[in-house]
């Protein structure tokens, strides 16, 4: 709103004609106020300030209950699940034009007892990193014409490029990456462990994760997108992206390229591809050898149902000539009415030495629920 000086004499006049001498006298004052703010500006118009970015609150709270047995014990653990763990966010929204909109996040996750460094040696209550700890602070410049500008910590362009999955089932088994749900757990022969751990020995191949960079992505064309970051040590990655549907049939892929040490790789290439019919059965394919099946129903008033199994193999992940395989089932239910998943999954994880004895396998099974706010 914009107060001019001769314009707030009128309103002023007026306004005492009506209430009378009582409020002649704080309208004088009122009047000799704006009198004055517009003297100190140089004659300039007194403005109120307008506040131009919107905050919306989000996030979930995921926690979950494992049962494991590495061959020499077994036991109950009581885990945030590292698949999505509990996490809040802060998301600001501004527009600066009609080609032009301004975004921040702030998201911060928590590790308590987290499932990926979990193992029945400690069974602690929580871990030295249970605070809430950052997981994307960024800003975001985005033009519908150019595309999107990211500064600040947050997905890199490779990342997420080896695991897309259209099964729904993300949240059980994440295509290909068992390190998030138990990768502390570590083999046993004889009742001793055997210097690999399942974080040892398995990998999703994937991008080069979460890290402080500038990214840009282009804007979408036939379904596709390119992004490009650079990151702190003067590394670097890209990725292209794919979405569409054909006929009811939805088609999602990805392929990335990290140059990234820190990551114990310095150039590679990944990729992953996933189909959804529908009927609602899934095909994901990535990794190195990873392959899942999925399938989405809606049987019960309450949300959508989803099953999957899957099977990965890894070769030489922490030797020359070990091979590493697991296989998983799980199921997902969705309740719409207050935002949440209940889900049940079972993971076997074996690993052949190529030489000597091998170790015992490792069973998990997971029972937990995500509720999102």
């Amino acid at each position: 709103m914009t107060f001019r000086h001769s314009w707030t004499l009128i309103t002023l006049a007026g306004s005492v004609a009506v209430a009378g001498p009582a409020v002649a006298q704080d309208l004088n004052v009122l009047e000799k106020r704006v009198e004055a703010l517009e003297k100190a500006g140089r004659g300039q118009t007194v403005q109120r300030s307008k506040k131009s970015m919107s905050l919306t609150v989000s996030g979930h709270v995921n926690r979950a209950i494992q049962f494991r047995d590495n061959g020499s014990e077994s036991g109950v653990l009581h885990v945030t699940n590292n698949l999505s763990r509990t996490r809040v966010r802060w998301v600001g929204e501004g527009k600066i034009n009609d080609d032009l909109t301004a975004g921040t996040l702030i998201e911060l996750g928590n590790q308590s007892a987290i499932s990926s460094r979990q193992d029945l040696g400690d069974n602690a209550n929580a871990d030295a990193a249970s605070a809430l700890d950052e997981r994307r602070i960024e800003f975001t410049i985005t033009s519908k014409r150019l595309g999107q500008l990211t500064v600040g910590q947050g997905d890199t362009a490779s990342e997420d490029t080896a695991d897309v999955d259209l099964s729904g089932t993300g949240i059980a088994t994440l295509s290909g990456d068992p390190v998030l749900l138990a990768g502390s757990e570590a083999f046993q022969l004889n009742n001793a462990a055997q210097g690999r751990t399942v974080g040892n020995v398995f990998s999703s191949f994937d991008g080069a994760g979460r890290r402080d960079r500038i990214r840009y992505d282009t804007p979408a064309f036939a379904g596709f997108t390119v992004a490009v970051a650079h990151h702190n040590a003067d590394r670097w990655d890209a990725g292209l992206h794919y979405g569409a549907t054909f006929g009811g049939v939805k088609v999602a892929a990805g392929l990335g390229y990290a140059d990234d040490a820190s990551r114990n790789f310095n150039k590679t290439f990944v990729g992953s591809l996933s189909v959804l019919l529908p009927m609602g059965l899934s095909v994901s394919v990535g990794g190195e050898t990873h392959g899942k099946i999925g399938y989405r129903f809606n049987r019960f008033p309450l949300g959508e149902t989803r099953l999957a199994v899957e099977y990965s193999e890894v070769n030489d992940g922490a030797g020359v000539n070990e091979k590493a395989r697991y296989y998983g089932a799980a199921a997902v239910q969705v309740i719409e009415p207050l935002g949440a998943e209940l889900y049940l999954s079972y993971h076997n994880f074996s690993l052949d030495v190529g030489a000597g004895a091998d170790p015992d396998d490792i069973d998990v099974v997971t029972a937990g629920a995500r509720f999102k706010f």
